[in-house]
């Protein structure tokens, strides 16, 4: 499994044996609300690859649950796998019913670890020796589409939505990485690593992630432990690149209070922000430029014992307010003066935000399963 990364989902909470990927249930921008016309918001309270569960915020109540596993990145489809004996259950699930689309078995011990955007494909993965296995499952037909073994330490990043182009971090000793490419058309893994410009090698620690619905985007928050720094590597999918963006990481930052960003897409998929409560900071990045353009500041706050090691962050539809936590309150982020304002208490500790139907509201989900109301435009408490 992807080695402490975790992802963004409708909810983003990191967990150290979770698989980042494009995982995240929907959307992976960030809009942990639901899709237009629904009304539901997806948590997954203990992080990506945990059981999916779906609220209904009319009545506030839980709707269904799914096992535990992963979303492709335009939220309409749901992947699981289980491992029993010798033997690795695969279920496809259609996100918004929870109807079971397909259910498979496949031979060996396999570790699910990336869907592709459109969630026809997914990619797993096993280790034996010095070599890794990887398979690529079609959902459509039921059938493997590629099986094939390479040398060394690898993980699934993820599958390009034309399902041609299989996205691998290969790893080496002391937290350094190389992101390769499998072209799958001609099967055989591409010379030459994906490396950001400058860049001979990459390493840090990866945290958390998100992808863009329409399979462009893939952007990892990675930290950097001697440096105490923390960036954003993005993956532009469609031309193969990837990019290395430094985050605002306070003069000798602790580690624990980098682990608080989250990442959040505009509905667009152009904008990126990176919020940290623990940092106080708000930052903006042209995913095209690949730079920081604008940075908003307000009071930091002080990380809640025994809450998720990230923020949670939800966005409007048309891209105005993003609201993020650090594991208790809220606050509102303007993208359009770059303000923040809050918080806003909960009264307990926060597993999941994101709006409601008509981003009327805002919503967030507590550890006891409560779900508290906010009106999105000024952040009272709502009835």
């Amino acid at each position: 499994m992807k080695r402490l990364v975790v992802l963004l989902l409708l909810v983003v909470v990191p967990a150290p044996s979770a698989a980042l990927a494009d995982g995240c249930p929907l959307p992976c921008s960030g809009q942990s609300s639901s899709p237009p016309g629904s009304k539901f918001l997806y948590v997954q309270a203990r992080g990506p690859g945990s059981s999916l569960v779906a609220y209904n915020t009319g009545n506030r109540q839980a709707v269904f649950s799914l096992p535990p596993g992963m979303a492709s990145a335009d939220g309409r489809t749901y992947y699981s796998g289980h491992v029993a004996g010798r033997r690795t259950f695969l279920k496809r699930f259609d996100v918004a019913t929870a109807m079971l689309r397909g259910d498979w078995t496949v031979y060996g011990r396999w570790d699910l670890q990336g869907v592709s955007p459109t969630g026809r494909w997914a990619a797993l993965a096993r280790h034996a020796g010095d070599r890794t296995h990887l398979l690529v499952f079609d959902g459509r037909s039921g059938k493997r589409a590629h099986v094939m073994s390479v040398r060394g330490d690898f993980e699934v990043e993820t599958i390009s939505r034309d399902g041609k182009r299989l996205f691998l971090i290969e790893h080496f000793v002391g937290r350094q990485y190389n992101v390769r490419e499998y072209d799958l058309s001609r099967e055989r893994l591409v010379a030459d690593p994906l490396r950001a410009q400058g860049v001979k090698i990459m390493a840090g620690y990866a945290w958390s992630g998100v992808a863009s619905p329409d399979g462009r985007w893939l952007l990892t928050l990675y930290l950097s432990t001697p440096g105490k720094l923390a960036f954003v590597h993005s993956l532009d999918l469609e031309r193969s690149r990837p990019a290395c963006i430094g985050l605002p990481s306070g003069r000798g930052g602790a580690f624990e209070n980098l682990k608080r960003y989250s990442l959040t897409l505009s509905p667009d998929s152009g904008t990126l922000y990176a919020a940290n409560p623990a940092l106080g900071v708000v930052a903006e990045l042209d995913l095209n430029g690949s730079v920081v353009t604008r940075v908003a500041k307000f009071e930091k706050s002080a990380p809640v014992a025994g809450a998720h090691p990230a923020t949670l962050s939800t966005i409007s539809r048309n891209g105005r307010t993003m609201y993020f936590s650090a594991g208790r309150d809220l606050w509102a982020y303007d993208s359009a003066y770059g303000v923040v304002r809050g918080p806003y208490e909960t009264g307990g500790k926060v597993v999941g935000v994101g709006y409601g139907a008509g981003d009327e509201r805002v919503f967030a989900v507590r550890k006891d399963g409560h779900m508290v109301a906010f009106r999105a435009s000024n952040g009272e408490r709502a009835s």
